[in-house]
């Protein structure tokens, strides 16, 4: 074994008459391992946030949406233009009509938006068809109810409700033909879906739709795709797209992965200030040691790479405790979900995780990096020790 790597070992495991140094190079171990494990727990959920929410919000809504002011009357020359300005992009697209309106039970009333949907293109646009169960089927006299519009209006599949228009007030009876969870709180409490055909009758727009939705294969080209359509229609028409929709909440994510990882960051700066303190406080103790190692010949840079090997090593035995303590508290997190939400706040019922490589690698690589940088005076205060003055009151 190299000496530089014997000695160091030795300081590390030796308790011996310095318990002071020991118990602050295990305090020093522990703080690491804590700070590792809480970044990776943190930014693990924070991933698990943004991905789950995207993929929902993406399934729950078209990924661009085109409208115009007022109604659109010739929607399937319409479809056929953006299908050829597209061609090999899109993956579906379906007319829709939306209003507000009140629902009616004969235990309850409650205001939300409905959608007319043609449902054998709406299950190629949205992930509409999986939140029903037995698949999406609405004639023409059913309604399809999010599962908290259904619970506010204690109501059951196959029970009557009444749809009021919100525009005209006219009154519309529905058999409720099916109950979706999408996961989305805002959607399963909002929203109701009926057939086309019979909102184009209820609403009094024959032959005309309010908006057009559209899937795109590449979900993060959709803002420049819609840029594209607003650019190919031109005129009146006006284009959404989900990212930009949900750019604000996307945002406040990120930030708040930003500004949590700072802080936590913040438990290892703590523990490398220990591991400093450790190390020189050792050099102080070990002055005999050190002129002896002088004396035979050992140079100045290997001193220091003594002292330095020391709290990388302290920090390696850190890192591996945190990551392991973290991955898991991640793998427990994800599997069992024992941390329950309200979802009406979080629009999730449990803290999704999504540990990703790349995070794994940079929170090892920047605590080797601060405890290297940590290391460094105690080393070069090692390493200018002269031989007679480190023996001298020896």
């Amino acid at each position: 074994m190299d000496y530089r790597l014997f000695i160091t070992a030795r300081y590390l495991g030796k308790k011996g008459k310095e318990p002071f140094i020991y118990f602050s190079t295990l305090v020093s171990i522990l703080g690491i391992a804590i700070g590792v494990a809480a970044l990776i727990l943190v930014l693990g959920v924070m991933n698990g946030f943004d991905s789950n929410l995207k993929e929902k919000i993406a399934g729950s809504s078209p990924n661009i949406i085109i409208s115009q002011t007022g109604t659109i009357a010739d929607y399937e020359r319409i479809i056929e233009k953006i299908k050829g300005h597209l061609d090999g992009e899109l993956v579906g697209i379906s007319p829709f009509i939306e209003t507000q309106a009140i629902l009616q039970s004969q235990n309850a009333f409650l205001g939300g938006i409905v959608k007319g949907i043609d449902p054998e293109r709406e299950i190629l646009v949205t992930n509409i068809g999986d939140w029903v169960k037995n698949g999406l089927k609405i004639s023409e006299n059913e309604i399809i109810l999010g599962k908290e519009v259904a619970r506010a209006l204690k109501v059951k599949k196959g029970e009557e409700i009444t749809l009021i228009n919100g525009l005209s007030g006219r009154k519309s009876n529905f058999i409720v033909g099916g109950i979706f969870e999408s996961g989305l709180y805002p959607a399963d409490s909002g929203y109701s879906f009926i057939c086309l055909k019979r909102a184009q009758r209820d609403f009094a727009l024959p032959g005309m739709v309010s908006g057009i939705g559209l899937k795109v294969k590449n979900l993060l080209k959709s803002e420049s795709m819609a840029s594209s359509l607003s650019w190919f229609l031109g005129g009146d028409w006006t284009t959404r797209s989900w990212l930009k929709e949900n750019k604000v909440l996307f945002s406040a994510i990120a930030l708040e992965k930003r500004v949590m990882t700072i802080i936590l960051t913040l438990i290892i700066l703590v523990a490398a200030f220990n591991i400093a303190s450790s190390l020189m406080t050792m050099v102080y103790k070990k002055i005999k040691d050190i002129g002896i190692l002088k004396s035979l010949g050992v140079s100045k840079r290997d001193i220091r790479a003594i002292f330095i090997l020391k709290g990388l090593f302290t920090s390696l035995i850190g890192v591996g405790m945190g990551l392991a303590i973290g991955l898991l508290g991640s793998f427990l997190l994800e599997k069992y979900q024992f941390i329950k939400l309200p979802p009406f706040i979080y629009d999730l019922s449990y803290l999704p995780v999504k540990v990703e490589n790349g995070d794994l690698i940079i929170i090892a690589a920047g605590t080797f990096l601060i405890t290297f940088l940590a290391t460094l005076y105690p080393a070069w205060r090692a390493g200018r020790l002269e031989p007679a003055e480190a023996l001298r009151y020896e």
